[in-house]
């Protein structure tokens, strides 16, 4: 899993330096911070990558015990309180509401990822950037059939309108299913395959599902989805699988795990 996630380096602004004297770029990592007592934190997501792990006065980001994986809010919304907010090494999740660390995460900057684009953002903005960014390389189009490349942003604003029944999202959670579409998640610089349809079986709804990850295999890692309704988990599901519910509408959280 760790091969996946991005590494932004991390910029240090005087301001920050002057507030929090202890924190330096880690001497082994410059995607890494160092912090008091911690060494090598790499300040992103863990499930989908994004550095924007601060969210102001009303959310807080979150990490396991062992300081070793960091959560944003969105993702842990959507998974982890589903799973009694245990991290992926079994050690619980830490709400970190106004501790310093928190209010550090909030300030610290990250370089582009792409080679040759040297700007730098806050983790608020910087996903916008990248997506959007003039030097980003060029990205072929996920859809099996097609051959078109070019910028992730044209290929969502532009380019996938020439394919019907075809959808591409830039986030890790299909929040309005639509039965017959084929959904395609950018989850940690990977396009992952979500093909969904529902059928009604009397009075209970089979929702069917097939999760691949687009156009190439990885070997140390694999798309799985949570599937809930009303905040309630009803099934981890992977590859070919489906779910019975008697709710016409379901939501599907996608992540990768290791194998």
């Amino acid at each position: 899993m760790e091969q996946l996630l991005p590494k932004n380096k991390v910029y240090l602004d005087e301001e920050v330096k002057e507030e929090y004297p202890t924190a330096c770029i880690s001497a082994k990592d410059s995607s890494c911070i160092d912090f008091r007592k911690h060494q090598n934190l790499l300040l992103v997501c863990y499930h989908c990558g994004d550095h924007n792990l601060s969210y102001g006065n009303k959310y807080f980001w979150h990490r396991c015990a062992y300081f070793q994986h960091f959560y944003c809010y969105y993702c842990f919304d959507h998974s982890l309180k589903r799973y009694n907010h245990t991290c992926v090494d079994g050690s619980p999740i830490h709400d970190e509401t106004r501790t310093i660390e928190h209010l550090l995460c909030g300030k610290i900057k990250f370089e582009c990822r792409w080679e040759k684009c040297k700007k730098i953002f806050g983790g608020s903005t910087l996903k916008h950037h990248e997506l959007s960014c003039e030097l980003q390389p060029e990205r072929e189009c996920p859809v099996e059939s097609c051959n078109w490349s070019g910028r992730l942003d044209i290929m969502q604003r532009d380019h996938f309108k020439e394919h019907e029944n075809f959808k591409l999202i830039f986030r890790n959670v299909i929040l309005k299913l639509e039965s017959g579409i084929t959904y395609f998640l950018m989850i940690l610089d990977k396009f992952v395959r979500v093909s969904y349809s529902s059928e009604q079986l009397g009075e209970v709804y089979e929702h069917n599902f097939d999760l691949e990850v687009a156009k190439e295999k990885l070997e140390y890692a694999r798309a799985v989805g949570l599937v809930s309704t009303n905040h309630l988990l009803l099934k981890k599901v992977e590859g070919k699988d489906s779910v019975k519910s008697l709710r016409k509408t379901v939501v599907i959280f996608v992540y990768f795990e290791g194998k």
